[in-house]
């Protein structure tokens, strides 16, 4: 049998306890040692038969019996280890006594500590999948913090390496029975998927996506399913859009509940410190006992984007305002001092998010290899000299210091479309003025045959149109995913051979191994969702090598993107810094 590993020590309960039953230990008190990774408690009756009581599984010695039924144990003739004894806090106090270290490090415990062999992973009950080991450490990470008092993690690892499972076993382990997920729209229903996937237990799920209805509607469907959950007395999970979780009258009754974990899934959507799912995470902070934030990219843009996932998980690492914070991190320049210019004291900043951050990237992962090529086409005449008045003006103003980074983006956005073949005119008609992209495409997928699916990612929709009329030049079937088409589950199933993306719809949280070829026709101007977007296609399930073909107009802002890609940098300022000197 597998478990906590109980033993009777100099007088001393020690209670070395699996995964599960970790946060259980904190909360029947005691005093933890971090260097045995035990919880020690008073050797009393009580005590005895409480531990008895919570923990799933014990491997107890007689003389953790004999105590359970009364008698006396007998002494230890080995002292206790001196750092059982280092807190003089009581054993039996029923708050977390024990204090995390500034720098949770877990190091070598002193020759003089005793140590016990870890037990057996064993799962909590009701989790169907075994974890890698990489999610095994994030499990240790996330519930030794728990345990020891603190009630915000974050787990910054890679896209593909299984973060939802370790949110699922840190809920069953919890057991947490009123439970609130909020993550991107389209990744609503991907939840629920992996709820059933990895969870036996009996647990009442509410999906609330754009079938739910209105926010009010979806509001009285959740309130609706806790009430049977607590009827049924099973766990209640609420799963929300960002969109949908701030607003009202939902943001205001969420508000109103105790929930026992709150998790923000691809949690730099939280980013914008002013922002209303921001300020709503602000709120819900002090109505969840435990909160988890899941993201591959903590920082897509910047190190300033790190303030607000803090602020939701623990205010007292960065404090509650983004002002002092800024000052702290960031090198003010520009226009009335009132631009980021720089950054400074990174250092401090990573050793203050270590606190409570687990990271792993996707090296953890046996992917098979993944290829970048990049085709090329020329504009013609008559959009190139659109293209190039435009381009003249706005380097221009750039170099007089009359462009910063805020406003840079429409006229970026103008150029790029151009480059795209498209020109929209002063009174917001879009007219098509090139097709040498258009064609680009219809070459590439010719090369491909019809039997292989392919996933294209543009920006814009006329750019989602270009794809289609590529698709039918050659004899495609095409299927899109974007705000105002959802093909994908068909795709999936097999059906289309192309699907065409929308980035800001399919970047995150959905899975497209079906295909190894991923094309991109546009661009955005977000590093962060180029990253994710490239593990939609590059992630566990894909089994053949994968292959990433950028279309690029020559001598065009589509150069100046990939360039500051190869340097995984902020793009906007890349390209503005490119001009400027």
């Amino acid at each position: 049998m597998s478990g906590a590993i109980v033993t009777i020590e100099g007088g001393k309960i020690r209670v070395v306890p699996s995964f599960g039953d970790l946060v259980v230990c904190g909360r029947l008190g005691g005093r933890y040692v971090p260097a045995a990774r035990a919880w020690v408690f008073a050797a009393t009756e009580q005590n005895a038969r409480r531990l008895r009581a919570a923990l799933r599984r014990l491997q107890a010695t007689p003389e953790f019996e004999m105590l359970i039924s009364g008698a006396q144990p007998l002494a230890m003739s080995e002292p206790p280890p001196p750092s059982a004894e280092a807190t003089g806090a009581s054993a039996n106090t029923l708050a977390l006594v024990a204090i995390v270290p500034e720098e949770p490090t877990l190091v070598a415990p002193p020759a003089s500590v005793a140590v016990v062999a870890e037990p057996e992973f064993v799962l909590p009950d009701g989790i169907l999948t075994r974890p890698w080991r990489h999610q095994v450490a994030a499990l240790r990470f996330a519930l030794e913090r728990f345990a020891l008092g603190l009630h915000g993690v974050l787990l910054a690892m890679g896209m593909g390496t299984g973060k939802t499972l370790v949110a699922l076993i840190i809920l069953m382990c919890l057991r947490a029975l009123l439970v609130m997920i909020s993550c991107p729209l389209r990744v609503v229903s991907v939840w629920v998927g992996e709820i059933e996937r990895h969870i036996g237990a009996r647990v009442v799920v509410v999906a609330l996506d754009e079938d739910g209805g209105t926010v009010e509607q979806k509001m009285e469907l959740a309130a609706a399913k806790m009430k049977l959950a607590a009827a049924m007395g099973v766990p209640c999970i609420v799963v929300i859009n960002y969109d949908s979780a701030w607003r009202d009258p939902f943001a205001a009754w969420a508000e109103k509940q105790q929930w026992d974990l709150v998790i923000a899934d691809e949690a730099h959507r939280l980013k914008a410190s002013g922002g209303k799912a921001s300020m709503f995470f602000k709120r819900i902070r002090k109505c969840a006992n435990y909160r988890l934030a899941l993201t591959g990219t903590p920082m897509p843009h910047s190190p300033l984007d790190i303030h607000p996932v803090f602020r939701f998980l623990d205010v007292t690492i960065f404090g509650p305002a983004f002002g002092p914070f800024r000052s702290r991190f960031a090198v003010m320049g520009g226009y009335q001092s009132k631009q980021v210019a720089g950054y400074q004291h990174l250092d401090e900043l990573e050793r203050l998010m270590s606190r409570i951050t687990f990271r792993v990237g996707s090296e953890v992962l046996d992917l098979p290899p993944a290829t970048h090529v990049t085709y090329h086409c020329d504009l013609c005449p008559e959009a190139r000299r659109v293209y190039t008045g435009i381009e003249e003006d706005f380097v221009a103003e750039v170099q007089d210091g009359r462009v910063t980074a805020t406003n840079a983006l429409v006229k970026l956005i103008r150029l790029q479309q151009i480059a795209n073949g498209v020109l929209k005119t002063d009174d917001g008609n879009q007219l098509r003025i090139d097709d040498a992209k258009r064609r680009l495409l219809t070459d590439t997928l010719e090369d491909m045959g019809k039997d292989e699916p392919v996933v294209v990612f543009c920006r814009y929709h006329l750019d989602l149109d270009a794809v289609h009329e590529a698709c039918r030049a050659v004899g495609f079937e095409s299927l899109e995913l974007s705000g105002r088409q959802d093909d994908l589950a068909r795709w999936q199933k097999g059906d289309g051979q192309v699907l065409a993306v929308q980035t800001s719809a399919g970047g995150v949280g959905v899975d497209l191994t079906r295909a190894r070829f991923s094309i991109y026709y546009s661009l955005g101007f977000s590093l962060g969702d180029y990253e994710q977007s490239e593990k939609r296609i590059h992630r566990p399930g894909q089994t053949r090598p994968v292959e990433y073909i950028h279309l690029v107009a020559r001598n065009t802002v589509d150069v100046k993107i990939m360039r500051a890609l190869a340097r995984r940098a902020a793009i906007v300022e890349s390209i503005l810094a490119e001009i400027t000197n």
